[in-house]
């Protein structure tokens, strides 16, 4: 009995030390370990080399499965797959396989010091990195980094600014040669004022001056506006380069070489009046003959700048033109029922230009008003100068029809009649149908007519009619036709 004990114990430790000679010597599949893709790439199985190959999802325990998996790309991350062969019924262990989905190329500040700033940026499966950088825009300074993760420069100054640009060299097709740039300034411990001679007052017709590109202590920066602008006073910003460097301002005056005088037009009796010895322009200066201008003669004056001024000389003219030279007007209306009703103004003036207003609307220089609606009106007319006083006459009246009416009996357009003729008692229309079928007689100082033939309501349709009236006292008697709508 204890003879096969032994003989059992030897088996199974042979067993064991035969199965873990063969497990020794299945090694583990061979390829990629790892994987890069971009979100949304069309992923494909994975691949390793070898036999009888088991893919886990796991690094012990579990199922192996003959089929390889193929990587979801639906949303960044990393996942690791595991895989084994099996040779002469003998697993080995299991390899990993890591799958890299959009690991994002990110640059950015990580920080800055008085004397140094960092960048941070990631490492997305690119063999290198290629950088530059330039600080306060001098550079650039290149180099070349195997799968960095970061970058700091050293020995800066206070307030300079360093923009760091890296490109990610053989890297997933998403960010393959893909180039960032990114900026980061050093702290200051102390701010400084940028100090400049001041730039005096100067002539428009002068050659502008140049702004400095740096500072009294030399700090260099830039301007805005660049360049001076020899029409108009100006402030001036100066933005250093190193932002440790407060901004500054620095206004520079510009005297113009016009003083800016217009000529005057006045009305004559209005009064004499002073021209002022200071110009719009802010010139100084002296008149001749004299600055007393005359409001009965119209006559030429010229302004002398003072010595220190840069404006020249300058002569304007002052025109004294009549008051009160609008008397009065009249006006003409083309005869009544005209296709095209016109009002003509004619001024009662001595000389002058006149502008004409009807009723509220705009004033126009042209005497002729067109298209003029039926009714009563009224008429202003004025000097284009101001120098008269405006005259405005009511009770235009321009004679015309309604076109159609409504007896409808809602309070508008109920009856039909020739309004503008009711101070014409003598005056009457008759009223026919289209068949020429005598109908109503009214008067134009009478109700009008409501549409109806011996208490009948007559349907809706056109209607003709005669009236008679008179025209500058002579008889005349006008034919047109009207819509009865209903």
């Amino acid at each position: 009995m204890k003879k096969n004990y032994f003989l059992f114990v030897f088996v199974s430790l042979f067993a064991l030390f035969f199965n873990a000679e063969l497990l020794a010597q299945t090694p583990q599949p061979t390829g990629n370990v790892t994987y890069y893709y971009c979100i949304g790439d069309t992923a494909a199985p994975l691949t390793a080399g070898g036999t009888n190959l088991l893919w886990y999802t796991s690094a012990s325990g579990g199922t192996g499965s003959s089929t390889a998996p193929t990587p979801s790309t639906a949303t960044a991350g990393t996942t690791t797959y595991y895989v084994t062969q099996t040779i002469a019924t003998v697993e080995s262990s299991r390899k990993a396989i890591t799958v890299n989905v959009n690991k994002q190329f990110i640059l950015f500040c990580a920080g800055s010091t008085s004397n140094s700033v960092s960048f941070d940026f990631a490492n997305v499966g690119q063999s290198r990195f290629d950088y530059s950088y330039t600080v306060d825009a001098t550079g650039p300074f290149p180099g070349t980094q195997t799968t960095p993760t970061s970058y700091t420069v050293n020995g800066l100054l206070e307030g300079q600014t360093v923009v760091f640009t890296v490109t990610a060299v053989d890297a997933p097709s998403c960010v393959a040669n893909r180039t960032l740039s990114a900026s980061c300034t050093t702290r200051c411990t102390t701010r400084y004022d940028a100090t400049f001679d001041p730039i005096g007052p100067i002539c428009a017709s002068d050659p502008a001056p140049t702004l400095p590109a740096t500072s009294l202590e030399g700090y260099p920066g830039t301007w805005s506006p660049s360049v001076i602008d020899k029409t108009a006073t100006r402030t001036y910003t100066f933005t250093p380069t190193n932002k440790c460097i407060n901004v500054q301002t620095m206004t520079i005056v510009v005297n113009p070489d016009n003083p800016g005088f217009e000529d005057y037009t006045i009305c004559s009796g209005s009064g004499a009046f002073p021209l002022n010895n200071v110009s719009p322009n802010n010139v100084s200066g002296t008149w001749s003959p004299t600055n007393i201008v005359d409001d009965i003669n119209s006559d030429s004056y010229t302004f002398t700048p003072d010595p220190d001024e840069c404006a020249s000389q300058q002569t304007i003219n002052v025109t004294v033109i009549p008051s009160n030279t609008l008397i009065d007007f009249s006006w003409t209306v083309t005869e009544a029922f005209a296709e095209n009703q016109k009002i003509t103004v004619s001024a009662t003036a001595a000389g002058g230009n006149y502008l004409y207003q009807l009723d509220d609307g705009p004033f126009q220089s042209n005497p002729v008003f067109e298209q003029v609606a039926s009714g009563t009106h009224s008429i202003t007319v004025t000097d284009e100068s101001g120098c008269s006083v405006p005259i405005t006459k009511d009770g235009v009246l321009v004679v015309n029809f309604p076109k159609y009416f409504t007896p409808n009996n809602d309070g508008f357009n109920d009856t039909w009649n020739v309004n503008e003729l009711s101070s014409q008692p003598q005056a009457y229309i008759h009223i026919f149908d289209r068949y020429g079928k005598f109908l109503k007689q009214i008067s134009p100082n009478a109700n009008g007519w409501n549409g109806s033939y011996n208490g009948y309501l007559l349907p809706a349709d056109d209607y003709w009619f005669v009236i008679h009236y008179k025209e500058n006292n002579i008889d005349k008697e006008f034919k047109s036709h009207f819509s009865l709508k209903r």
